[in-house]
């Protein structure tokens, strides 16, 4: 679903990335994990700026628009507080793609919306304020945002940043069963590795300026041995 190869990436004079290769397959979970400044962000905006990267057997440069918004979802670190916005409002951002040109949501987009809200277990929550919500049910009502936008690739910038651990568990698992049971192709950055490595089929780890996709099993020591320098 997803393929750069040989991909160099640079942040103002600075580069980022050099010979950066990614291979994501669909139903795959994938945690992207890095010391801060290694360059997880970057990497996250690339696959949507980079016309280089392939999506779905075709490079982003051939992609439109519209259609990449029905392709791939993003949640970044970005909390939407908005007073008067409920959640099923927010959450019915997700249907943009698909709205006619006035953006009004038809009775399948509201049907679609409504399943992603009970998909993160915030069926009872959708007619609060979201300025109201904790940050975990914030966090899972953007990702049912992402739900709704019904694309077959989901990235994630920090989903469980500053969750409280049992929240962190429930959005790990959240992801996994989007990938494993909906076939969706996901690839978040974490610095939460016990909720991570419980649920995730590899890790794309930054480390000087390069990019090595593993499986899990094999990455756990790799990752240990960054995080302990």
């Amino acid at each position: 679903m997803i393929r750069l190869d040989n991909i160099s990436l640079s942040y103002g004079s600075r580069t980022i990335l050099r010979d950066a290769s990614l291979h994501l397959r669909k139903g795959e979970l994938c945690a992207l994990v890095g010391r801060n400044g290694a360059g997880k962000s970057t990497l996250l905006r690339a696959l949507t700026t980079n016309g280089e990267v392939l999506i779905g057997g075709r490079p982003l440069a051939a992609i439109s628009p519209e259609k990449l918004a029905q392709t791939v979802a993003i949640v970044t670190t970005e909390r939407i507080r908005i007073e008067n916005l409920l959640v099923e409002d927010l959450v019915a951002m997700g249907r943009a793609p698909y709205t006619n040109w006035v953006g009004r949501l038809q009775e399948i987009d509201r049907q679609i919306v409504g399943e992603a809200i009970e998909k993160v277990g915030l069926a009872d929550f959708a007619k609060r304020d979201t300025s109201t919500l904790s940050d975990g049910e914030l966090q899972r009502a953007m990702i049912a945002r992402a739900i709704a936008q019904q694309t077959p690739i989901i990235l994630l910038d920090e989903p469980t940043a500053f969750l409280d651990i049992p929240t962190r568990f429930e959005v790990c698992r959240l992801l996994a069963e989007l990938a494993h049971k909906e076939g969706k192709t996901i690839l978040f950055s974490t610095h939460d590795l016990d909720s991570a490595l419980p649920v995730c089929d590899s890790f794309a780890i930054i480390e000087g300026g390069e990019l090595r996709q593993l499986p899990t099993d094999m990455a756990q020591k790799e990752i240990e041995r960054i995080f302990q320098q």
